[in-house]
């Protein structure tokens, strides 16, 4: 099933101060914006998110709170943010304009967490939306996690908990996983374990998922599938993110010398710890 809205929508991935627009005369004409549903979720479970973004100031994190909703046939992860951006942008497409203070609704929420991660259940498969300037899509096969189940238990929000350690994308994680929940999902794309995933760290305590809480309510799970996304391969999409973040300016369209020549736009890296280092 599908369905179209219409606004222009905008993110910039490193904006952290309040956006403000000066003008009351301000307007802005809206751009198509299309989502399709795949799935409604049976329950939702809400993760506290700690994560350090850039890889050279291991000291400095950033926070997020994301939502693990969990259908028949698809689950999706992404921050819970992302929601009410998408809750803005179909309240705005009904209209054919927005004004100063409705640019600043939507410019003012910070997405922490970009990526948008949707899971085939049953195909066991898997599409990544992430936002590089533009948003890029990929689609892989669900990882496969080769889990150690260890000894030990621990209590994560009053679930009894086991423990179970993996290694995945160049790093080694510890997940505490509750059988009193009958699935084997988790946060961000891990999975495979005779229960749900409660809380996730990597050996580093730089990536720090745990569960706050879990409701029932239904919520369409969708995904964005506008024209304008760049369907890639997962390679082609590390390529590119690790391009951006060394180089920024490079993605902000072209400049000439004086003479007409083209002009090597440099600009500072910005912060860069991929969850995925492999």
């Amino acid at each position: 099933m599908k369905f179209y809205l219409v606004f222009c929508f905008f993110i910039v991935s490193w904006f952290h101060a309040q956006f403000r627009i000066e003008s009351p005369d301000f307007s802005m004409k809206t751009s198509t914006y299309k989502v399709e549903n795949y799935d409604t979720s049976l329950y939702n479970v809400y993760y506290q998110f700690a994560f350090v973004p850039d890889a050279a100031r291991k000291e400095v994190k950033k926070e997020a709170v994301c939502v693990l909703q969990i259908g028949k046939q698809y689950s999706k992860f992404n921050d819970v943010k992302q929601l009410r951006v998408d809750s803005l942008s179909e309240k705005y497409s009904r209209q054919k304009e927005i004004n100063a203070r409705e640019m600043e609704a939507m410019m003012n929420i910070n997405v922490a967490f970009q990526p948008v991660i949707l899971k085939d259940l049953s195909k066991k498969k898997l599409i990544y939306q992430g936002r590089i300037k533009g948003i890029y899509q990929y689609q892989e096969d669900q990882p496969e996690f080769k889990w150690k189940l260890e000894k030990e238990t621990k209590v994560v929000l009053g679930y009894s908990c086991k423990k179970a350690t993996v290694k995945f994308g160049g790093r080694e994680y510890v997940a505490w996983f509750t059988s009193g929940i009958s699935s084997n999902n988790g946060p961000y794309k891990f999975e495979g374990l005779p229960g749900l995933i409660l809380e996730l760290s990597d050996a580093k305590n730089e990536f720090h998922f745990v569960a706050v809480g879990i409701d029932k309510k239904s919520l369409p799970i969708y995904l964005r599938n506008e024209d304008r996304i760049l369907k890639v391969t997962k390679e082609k999409y590390k390529e590119v993110e690790k391009t951006y973040h060394d180089n920024p300016g490079f993605f902000h369209g072209k400049a000439y010398n004086t003479d007409g020549t083209p002009m090597v736009v440099k600009s500072k890296p910005l912060p860069y710890n991929p969850i995925e280092l492999e």
